[in-house]
């Protein structure tokens, strides 16, 4: 792929000091440039933001014309992808803007006078922007990408999508990429006969290891202060409930972990903040709920930990691509009970992700049969009582409170006449 790029891409990619692309970055580079439309499948980790954006960088002419948006379920993954846009997209002198909700709209607004070629957006904001002002014109685009698509195919965004998709020219090229296949995406490859590029589950990350640990309910925030000793801790911790989150975060806090939150819930400044000290390596855990599984890149976590079990392998590989990222160690750890455990392994079965118990033991992730016997609970040992013989005292003593017993008893009684 890189010997396609032009001039002044390829030299960035050099310097960068970027391997031989990736699976999916070989097989989407020349449709999406020929402005074929497609479906792109390939699991977390591999690439895919340059796969699209480097072809996609390559068609755009720099005439101050807006040809392309890329579409995004987040604001956070928005802003991801919009630094990475915009590094890439100044070696060949063309404009980037990011709009997403939560920043100031005026500002955004004012922004357009800069005539960007390339648009980073969330589907909200974008069709906001498009209702509100004559700067933000569409007519020009010939390519949308469509970022997370499964997210996007969720009831929070998939309205606001079918509304910007109707805004756009009939021939505009459309690209839809994502970790995994939902039956929305596959619905939609099949109505509209579009190509599917898939990278095989088989060649998922092997550099990932997976693990569970069993963790009863009311145990697990002391299972996270343990797995705080671990060398090189630093994990993202996913959450179902925002109310168990930030209890957990509150307890993590006042034991002495440095831990930070990120949820929809928070403002835009709390929300920067806890990404700036994770990502700088000043708290040992982010606790999180599914918002930072939509494509959220932060370099060298090491640690993706589940605080529930997950209903589904979606989330889970959603979540988990977290870690271990273009081929670097991670590892993902899911506290669950027994039961969880063995419904884990049923669930992650047809995704080919191997799912084995570990335990702590000495700061170190150990398995079960390495715990020293010592350590292991033992069984108490039940001493049996040995009675002495009665003493001759003690049976006619015996003996003598029987008869005393045996005459209560009959105290008061009739004798039978004969």
């Amino acid at each position: 792929m890189q010997t396609n790029l032009p001039t002044a891409l390829q030299s960035h990619w050099i310097q960068k000091g970027f391997t031989p692309p990736t699976d999916i970055q070989q097989q989407i580079y020349q449709p999406l440039l020929n402005g074929a439309s497609f479906v792109a499948i390939s699991p977390t980790g591999t690439g895919k933001t340059l796969a699209y954006l480097l072809p996609l960088l390559s068609r755009l002419e720099a005439n101050q014309e807006l040809q392309a948006i890329i579409v995004a379920p987040s604001q956070e993954l928005a802003k991801q992808i919009g630094v990475v846009a915009q590094e890439w997209a100044a070696t060949c002198q063309l404009n980037v803007q990011l709009i997403v909700g939560g920043a100031n709209f005026k500002r955004q607004q004012e922004a357009l006078k800069n005539k960007p070629e390339l648009i980073v957006a969330t589907p909200g904001r974008f069709n906001e922007l498009l209702d509100k002002t004559r700067k933000l014109k569409v007519h020009t685009v010939k390519t949308v990408i469509f970022d997370e698509a499964d997210y996007l195919f969720e009831q929070e965004n998939r309205r606001a999508v079918e509304q910007m998709q109707r805004r756009f020219m009939r021939d505009t090229q459309y690209v839809w990429l994502s970790a995994t296949f939902g039956e929305d995406l596959r619905t939609l490859a099949k109505e509209q006969q579009l190509q599917v590029y898939e990278v095989s589950r088989h060649h998922q990350n092997t550099s990932v290891s997976h693990y569970y640990i069993v963790t009863p309910n009311r145990q697990k925030v002391a299972q996270l202060k343990r797995l705080a000793q671990l060398e090189a801790m630093r994990a993202i911790v996913f959450f179902e409930q925002v109310n168990e989150l930030e209890e957990t975060a509150a307890k993590l806090l006042y034991q002495g972990i440095r831990a930070v939150s990120l949820h929809g819930q928070l403002s835009k400044q709390e929300r920067e903040l806890a990404i700036r000290l994770f990502t700088k390596g000043e708290a040992t855990y982010l606790l999180t709920t599914d918002m930072a599984a939509r494509g959220l890149d932060i370099e060298d976590v090491a640690y993706v930990v589940h605080f529930n079990r997950v209903a589904d392998a979606r989330t889970y590989i959603h979540r988990s691509g977290r870690t271990g990222r273009m081929g670097k160690k991670g590892t993902v750890l899911s506290l669950v009970n027994e039961q969880e455990g063995r419904d884990l392994v049923q669930i992650l079965q047809p995704e080919a992700i191997q799912l084995s118990e570990r335990l702590i033991h000495s700061a170190q992730l150990i398995e079960p049969s390495d715990k020293p016997i010592s350590d292991r609970p033992q069984k108490p040992t039940v001493k049996s009582k040995q009675v002495a013989a009665p003493t001759p005292t003690q049976t006619t003593t015996t003996k003598t409170k029987k008869k005393r017993t045996r005459d209560t008893k009959n105290k008061g009684k009739r004798k039978k006449l004969n």
